[in-house]
């Protein structure tokens, strides 16, 4: 017998299964991430292909058989109208879902990762930097999965970090912070300055993400964040999410107006 259970959660990915059913992948606040079939979503005035759709917070039941899971009865709570009204926010959003998809394993609630990408979104609705939201949400990400480097001291010598002009990150995936006496060597170190280390800890520490200075200094500040936090999460989690060729793209896309 078909076993059914209530949940909501936000469509992070969709594809097709068959010629008029596909499939999406969910994240739920308390069972984590599912990947659910959705049938008939080719059909005329079905609601059911606009309501899977990505970035669309939603209610549905699932239903158990023996070989699948169906989604059925979704309703829509929140479909973030103004991410989905800018093409760069929209670009962004899509993302940050498809990192959180790759990056979160199957089934295994995450409570707190689901507040955070909701979070996330909410700050990209009400007009938030983009590259902070992003940088922000990459750095917290890997926080809660137990990936983010120790912040507080110096890998090398033990001191505590911060007190200093500059602080070096390995972005390798050795997770190692080391101080300005110790030093660093090698392709793999950046040098943080101390407005950039703390940032860094805010992003990880902070929920929902603070708010970015105004100004084009702070703006690039926080995207130079964001892309190393992308390079050193890509190759802790050996996963590539393709975040540095989006952040070209959309560099390209502000010259040229």
């Amino acid at each position: 017998m078909a076993q059914e259970f209530a949940t909501e959660g936000l469509v992070l990915r969709r594809w097709q299964s068959g010629e008029a059913d596909k499939r999406v992948s969910v994240l739920t606040p308390d069972r984590g991430r599912l990947s659910l079939q959705v049938r008939g979503t080719q059909k005329a005035k079905t609601r059911m292909g606009m309501l899977s759709e990505p970035l669309n917070q939603i209610r549905f039941r699932v239903v158990e058989g023996k070989a699948r899971r169906l989604m059925v009865q979704p309703e829509l709570v929140r479909s973030f109208v103004a991410v989905r009204a800018d093409l760069e926010r929209l670009s962004g959003a899509l993302a940050l879902c498809e990192l959180v998809d790759r990056w979160l394993a199957s089934e295994q609630p995450e409570p707190d990762a689901y507040h955070m990408v909701l979070n996330a979104l909410n700050a990209l609705e009400r007009g938030d930097s983009l590259a902070c939201v992003l940088g922000w949400t990459v750095w917290r990400l890997l926080s809660l999965l137990g990936y983010c480097p120790d912040l507080r001291s110096c890998s090398a010598c033990g001191s505590a970090l911060g007190e200093s002009d500059t602080v070096w990150l390995n972005l390798s995936g050795e997770g190692a912070l080391h101080c300005v006496r110790c030093g660093a060597s090698g392709s793999d170190w950046v040098a943080l300055t101390k407005a950039q280390y703390q940032r860094l800890c805010e992003w990880v520490q902070a929920e929902p993400p603070p708010p970015l200075s105004a100004g084009a200094a702070a703006e690039e500040e926080a995207e130079r964040l964001a892309r190393w936090g992308i390079r050193y999460a890509e190759s802790v989690l050996d996963s590539s999410v393709g975040w540095l060729d989006f952040w070209a793209r959309l560099s390209a896309l502000r010259e040229n107006g």
